[in-house]
């Protein structure tokens, strides 16, 4: 039996495709045996093009269904996170802005409230399994946060700023994750408003498959790093921790995250600065 023919591109990405032919309304590219992708004359680059040239373009579905190429480029892509405009509300749901020609369509059931033009709202890109179009997703603990992450300690994550809390910033991490950027790590000259996108740096891995986050280096002054983590815990924990100088190395590892010289490092730069009680099992946050 012949293996049923695939498309070379990649519906709702940016794909690096050849151009076949040169005709009066564009270009036609190679998409693949019988899946040839109209470039229209609009998106033609200024310097031109010719046969057997490679573009870059961005491939969705025209108004009639049909797979078509743009050279814009777009504020999200497929599996993607980004803050976008509502720019229209119809019967079927609402229209978002998604930097193409075509608006992006966050059905009602994708809504979490009714969204209002000139609003902006965080939106994840996803393609429908009946329809096979591209949808737009206001969910989105539907999509992220659905996989393990495995990250190391220090390493760097792109991160977009999804709601202010009590404690500081939920925040999707590479489009994937959910994590967390604390008071503590707050700067007034950075920006956190939502949809603000930032470089981050992984502190640790929660039990919850959450992730704690940093906007300073792991490792760009440690101890300082580990003293506000150890704040943040004792808050947490209504102001003690259950662990001090005399206590085993892996409750220390377990319940703080760092190791025991690392940890008594950060509590001496506490108790120099006067903020917490210490006893050889316990540390206990000052009034």
């Amino acid at each position: 039996m012949k293996e049923e023919a695939k498309p070379l591109y990649e519906l709702g990405r940016v794909n690096r495709l050849k151009v076949l032919r040169l005709v009066s309304i564009g270009a036609y590219l190679d998409g693949g045996e019988g899946f040839d992708l109209l470039l229209p004359l609009k998106y033609i680059p200024q310097d031109g093009l010719s046969e057997g040239d490679e573009v870059e373009v961005f491939v969705y579905h025209d108004n009639e269904g049909r797979p078509i190429a743009t050279t814009l480029r777009p504020y999200l892509q497929l599996g993607e996170v980004a803050a976008l405009e509502c720019v229209g509300v119809t019967g079927a749901g609402a229209f978002v802005d998604m930097g193409i020609h075509k608006d992006l369509l966050v059905p009602y059931g994708e809504q979490n409230k009714r969204m209002e033009e000139g609003n902006r709202y965080l939106i994840y890109l996803y393609k429908d399994e009946v329809s096979g179009r591209l949808v737009g997703s206001a969910k989105l603990n539907k999509h992220v946060g659905n996989v393990i992450p495995r990250y190391q300690a220090g390493q760097t994550v792109r991160i977009i700023v999804a709601q202010a809390t009590g404690i500081g910033w939920r925040c999707v991490v590479d489009n994937r994750h959910w994590g967390m950027i604390y008071l503590d790590d707050a700067h007034e000259d950075v920006n956190m408003s939502l949809g603000s996108v930032h470089q981050a740096y992984v502190v640790r891995l929660r039990e919850d498959d959450k992730i704690d986050l940093s906007l300073h280096p792991v490792g760009y002054n440690k101890i300082e790093s580990c003293a506000v983590m150890l704040r943040r815990l004792l808050r947490r924990h209504g102001g003690i921790l259950e662990v001090g100088d005399k206590s085993e190395p892996e409750k220390i590892k377990s319940l703080c995250g760092m190791s025991k010289k690392t940890f008594k490092q950060a509590v001496g730069a506490l108790y120099r600065e006067k903020l917490i009680i210490l006893s050889d099992y316990q540390i206990k946050q000052k009034e």
